[in-house]
């Protein structure tokens, strides 16, 4: 049972880690933020790192070892992802506790910036959950 509980688990993070960088993609490059440059790198390593994940889920086939090899680039992927997003976004994310009249283009964009970077966050956490029942099941 617990095997079926990471598999999903693995799956699950790897599902979030993809949507997290295709929503990222799209609050940058519509709405409010339309125009402006963006960090391109964000959307392919939080997609590169789902690809990972998605990959260790098929462990049985190329052996525990290169599976946690691969969910432990994914989990660094996703730490450096979140890192280039906040540095990539802090000035919009900070121009939001200026108060001011906004339109509602701008707050949609704080709104989907703010969930791209939790879903990062839960991805990663779902994946050290995964870790940590997977490794209980060999005991």
């Amino acid at each position: 049972m617990k095997k079926y509980i990471n598999l999903v688990l693995l799956a699950l993070s790897a599902i979030i880690a993809v949507v997290s960088g295709i929503l990222f993609n799209v609050v940058s490059t519509t709405g409010f933020l339309a125009g402006q440059t963006y960090n391109v790198g964000v959307t392919v390593m939080a997609i590169v790192a789902g690809v990972l994940i998605g990959i260790s889920i098929f462990s049985r086939f190329f052996g525990e070892k290169v599976a946690m090899l691969l969910q432990l680039a994914g989990v660094v992927l996703l730490a450096i992802c979140f890192v280039q997003m906040l540095m990539d976004k802090a000035g919009f994310l900070g121009d939001a506790f200026i108060p001011m009249e906004r339109t509602s283009d701008f707050h949609a964009g704080i709104a989907m910036t703010y969930t791209s970077l939790i879903l990062l966050a839960v991805s990663a956490i779902v994946l050290a959950a995964a870790a940590f029942v997977g490794n209980n099941e060999k005991k």
